[in-house]
């Protein structure tokens, strides 16, 4: 690869996941996709926490400079805010708000930031396709350019599954994105691909931004924002958009490259299932998860070294 590579990368990611992302990078290093631009926004406050990854590759950048100015502001307000009523607090406010609209600020919590963070730097992109990876994806050797490119086509990975049962976050995500563009969400089957890699196509990003602005005469992430917090998804008002308010092609791709590994109670357990998935050639992202339902049962640190030594061993 070199600097003509046709897409670039980003990480949207903070302190608490720079363990995580300490993976992601040095994975991405070892990869054969180690000289594609890799664009890193992290929060303003963090941003001395990941300045050593910085790289003629790897550009870190802070929040301030991708959020709209307001959304920025209000991010810290929101974050002096959690910091002050803690954790449990923060969880009830969020839940008042989806039922009564008020208080305003758990709207601009991290993870509904993060979201319109992707969403600015997609659009303000002038490489047409940008390819979202979250800090607990790794990259393995197999790979390659074409896992999100297509000549003539937007690639896009989907999960359609069958709609009988399904409820709680994925079905809020799939409503809501029916509903922003007036729509109720009703059918046999849904997309439950809301995982990373995620591949985003910049032209379309700046149309669906554009017609949630003329639709509601308003910033468009005004109009995200007044969403019911955590009842809305980027990724799914963009899948949205793609399928049913565009007419370019798109190549919806099933999602057998990547791979999940979800417990990370038993270490040894643990290695033994990361080692063989990244032997496996038909594994091209894997992700580990380091907690469950929030809880946060582990961490990365409790692997980091394992995984570490595992990746210098299997390039």
């Amino acid at each position: 690869m070199d600097e003509n590579t046709p897409f670039v990368f980003l990480t949207v990611t903070w302190a608490a996941d720079r363990t995580h992302f300490s993976l992601l990078h040095q994975s991405l290093q070892l990869s054969p996709l180690h000289a594609a631009p890799h664009h890193v926004v992290v929060q303003h406050e963090d941003l001395g926490l990941f300045s050593e990854f910085g790289s003629e590759t790897t550009r870190i950048l802070s929040s301030a400079e991708v959020l709209p100015g307001d959304v920025e502001l209000r991010r810290n307000q929101a974050r002096a805010w959690r910091a002050r009523v803690g954790r449990d607090i923060t969880r009830t406010a969020g839940s008042l708000t989806r039922r009564l609209g008020w208080p305003e600020w758990p709207r601009y919590t991290g993870w509904h930031t993060q979201q319109i963070t992707k969403l600015a730097f997609v659009a303000a992109s002038p490489v047409d396709t940008v390819v979202v990876l979250d800090s607990d994806v790794i990259v393995t050797p197999s790979a390659a350019i074409e896992d999100f490119v297509c000549p003539g086509k937007i690639v896009c990975y989907q999960d359609l599954r069958s709609a009988d049962g399904l409820r709680g976050k994925v079905f809020h995500w799939q409503e809501s994105a029916h509903q922003l563009f007036g729509e109720r969400f009703s059918a046999s089957e849904y997309d439950g691909y809301y995982d990373t890699p995620f591949v985003m196509h910049a032209p379309s990003v700046r149309a669906m931004l554009a017609s949630l602005e003329n639709r509601y005469q308003k910033p468009w992430w005004q109009v995200l924002l007044q969403q019911p917090p955590r009842r809305w998804s980027e990724f799914g008002t963009y899948k949205y958009f793609l399928r049913h308010c565009q007419n370019q092609s798109v190549d919806w791709r099933n999602a057998d490259i990547m791979g999940y590994l979800f417990d990370a109670s038993d270490i040894a357990q643990l290695t033994d299932k990361f080692t063989r998935m990244l032997r496996d050639r038909q594994q091209h992202y894997i992700t580990i998860h380091s907690q469950s339902s929030g809880r946060q049962l582990w961490t990365a640190e409790a692997y980091v070294d394992a995984v570490r030594e595992i990746l210098r061993n299997n390039v």
